[in-house]
């Protein structure tokens, strides 16, 4: 029964998962569809988010607004199929170059905010930025509680330390601990070296920790680097195709 449990939750994310790429796919924002099917915009990401289950009535009226059937959004959900024995042998993905990469700055000073979103966008791949002002904000908008703001999941979080209301490494902590957001690589932007707190933001799991050189040209080839990095060298989730292939092949005996 608990794996049965298990198994439901899991499909529950992963069509959320595909209501919300289908939607982004399709250009269209959380306040047009909330429109379009008359309720609030937080209910669609409740249901994006896995947070609230989803009426088969209203997935089809979604189905209908995107141009898909239900199905679509069950398609490539093997988990509940699977029998014992049959195992996960490969679980094939292609990058998604073209896809902007989406980075929320966590930034209070707004000199430092400018010089960052310039030395990004100077990058060769294209990256789409939200800034948020304060430790509160940062965790508000990874939630998806009460910012009214219609900005994709990052790919990354650049994250200052000195930040307002709570501290880089209070957000930093709040982020691991949370399932729906723990994955979400977070990199840590500072204007001193410490070796201490460098070893307590690995430890504390963060994925980086740059400092903010006084020579922008530096920081802007660093920055550079962390855009051609994140975008080209590794494969995020939401860098992935939407075609990704799962084959599951059964064990034999």
């Amino acid at each position: 029964m608990e794996n049965r449990s298990e198994e439901i939750k899991e499909l529950d994310v992963y069509v959320g998962k595909r209501l919300r790429e289908k939607r982004q796919k399709l250009g269209m924002t959380l306040a047009y569809v909330a429109e379009r099917l008359s309720v609030s915009h937080q209910q669609i990401q409740k249901y994006e988010q896995a947070q609230s289950r989803i009426s088969a009535g209203m997935l089809y009226h979604i189905g209908q607004l995107y141009g898909v059937p239900s199905q679509y959004f069950f398609d490539g959900f093997q988990a509940i199929q699977q029998k014992k024995g049959e195992k996960v042998n490969t679980d094939i993905i292609s990058h998604n170059l073209e896809k902007p990469l989406s980075i929320l700055l966590v930034e209070d000073d707004p000199t430092d905010e400018l010089l960052t979103r310039r030395a990004l966008e100077a990058a060769d791949h294209k990256v789409h930025i939200f800034c948020v002002h304060d430790g509160a904000q940062a965790i508000e908008f990874l939630r998806y509680k009460t910012m009214n703001v219609d900005f994709p999941r990052p790919d990354i979080v650049l994250l200052d330390l000195n930040i307002p209301k709570r501290d880089g490494q209070t957000v930093l902590k709040e982020i691991k601990r949370d399932r729906e957001i723990q994955d979400i690589p977070v990199i840590i932007l500072t204007n001193s070296i410490s070796v201490q707190e460098m070893i307590t933001v690995y430890k504390n799991q963060a994925s980086g920790y740059i400092s903010k050189s006084f020579d922008y040209d530096v920081f802007q080839k660093n920055m550079i680097g962390l855009v051609d990095y994140w975008s080209t060298v590794v494969v995020l989730p939401n860098t992935a195709q939407d075609s990704a292939c799962i084959n599951l092949k059964t064990a034999t005996n």
